[in-house]
């Protein structure tokens, strides 16, 4: 460290403006030198460290039960933060499997929440398992999970600060289609999801994407539009099938279109946006 104040070894970190001390572990791959942290579910650690030779793997552990925990992060001769978010309250280990790490600064937060509500829409998922899962996957991997067979409304309760990915889990050929990037803050109170049946692809078929949402002879035609895939091209504050508004840029498998803000798609399908 570079602070004079300290019980130190040297002061060789001067490279580094932001920090003024390191603790370097001098053994590579010494699963037997650690740190330990008691920590409740969902606190996040952040760490600033680096390798000596550039290989560092970095793991975190939770004690009890690494099969449930064992993060790990590849980290090499550049400083480098690396955030981890605890599965279970207990003990965790941090250390380098690899290399001679240093370690600059360990930095914990414990988590608030807020509840989320909403609806699940699944009048286009005809057939879904009773049993399959909605999941919210935040950034640093933590998973939370509820079950809604029926559609309907749900509330969970989510960290704050954190990007979710809302996708299923059990079941197979069918899709969130709806957005599926929730940010949670302390302002966020709802989000509504749609599950739809995934289209069927045929290797073979030709591929058809009709803009009225018919749906062409399958054993002809892969359709890759239907009338919530084409729905789902507008903001999501607009009801499906209401008239009166442009189309906006779309990507619909390997087609997609740009438009100049004033386009429309023209229907006598009611349950189109159009």
């Amino acid at each position: 460290t570079t602070n004079t104040n300290l019980t130190r070894f040297d002061d060789d970190i001067d490279e580094y403006e932001d920090f003024k001390g390191r603790i370097y572990i001098n053994s590579s791959g010494a699963t037997g030198r650690y740190f330990s942290l008691e920590l409740n579910e969902d606190e996040e650690i952040s760490l600033w460290a680096n390798s000596q030779n550039g290989n560092g793997n970095i793991h975190f552990e939770y004690v009890a039960d690494p099969e449930l925990q064992n993060d790990a992060v590849a980290v090499g001769k550049e400083l480098t933060e690396i955030n981890f978010m605890a599965k279970a309250t207990g003990t965790y280990r941090i250390y380098d499997d690899t290399d001679k790490p240093s370690y600059f600064r360990i930095a914990r937060k414990s988590a608030t929440y807020t509840t989320v509500t909403g609806s699940v829409d699944v009048a286009e998922a005809e057939g879904i398992p009773s049993d399959y899962s909605i999941v919210f996957k935040n950034q640093l991997g933590k998973t939370w999970k509820l079950s809604l067979a029926d559609g309907g409304s749900y509330s969970i309760v989510l960290p704050v600060g954190y990007q979710y990915e809302v996708s299923l889990e059990g079941a197979e050929g069918y899709s969130v289609d709806s957005n599926t990037s929730l940010e949670v803050t302390e302002e966020t109170s709802s989000f509504d999801i749609s599950i739809i049946k995934d289209l069927v692809y045929v290797e073979g078929l030709a591929d058809v994407w009709d803009f009225g949402a018919s749906q062409l002879d399958e054993s002809q035609y892969n359709n890759m539009l239907n009338e919530a895939r084409i729905n789902s091209w507008y903001d999501s504050s607009i009801t499906p099938g209401t008239s009166g508004i442009n189309l906006p840029d779309f990507t619909a498998g390997d087609l997609s279109f740009t438009g100049g803000g004033s386009d429309r798609l023209r229907t006598t399908n009611l349950n189109l946006t159009r």
